[in-house]
């Protein structure tokens, strides 16, 4: 059990080694190998209550996967009340994809 927990543990420091976290924008970006699939269209329903905010769809990088994966819209109360969401952004530079993570601002 504990020889498994540890192969698994070096597995993952070993992708995030190999995908590369490099400083980008806000926070640390994630270098990876390619660009995320096309959006998906999405309907927002009504929102749950006043101070909900509507998060958009997107592609998140899991580097477990090293895969993206899609997050369902969503309804969310920010952080603070004058916080905004800043969306992921996906760039093509220097030869490879950097994504950064959406995230309060």
């Amino acid at each position: 059990m504990k020889i498994e927990r540890t192969f698994a543990a070096l597995c993952l420091i070993a992708i995030v080694a190999l995908t590369g976290c490099v400083g980008y924008g806000y926070g640390a970006g994630l270098r990876v190998g390619f660009g995320p699939p096309g959006l998906r269209t999405e309907v927002a329903i009504n929102s749950p209550g006043p101070g909900y905010a509507w998060v958009p769809g997107y592609w998140d990088w899991v580097p477990e996967r090293a895969d993206y994966v899609w997050v369902e819209g969503r309804w969310a109360q920010p952080p603070h009340a004058h916080a905004v969401w800043v969306a992921p952004r996906y760039e093509r530079h220097r030869g490879g994809w950097f994504y950064q993570r959406g995230h309060w601002r």
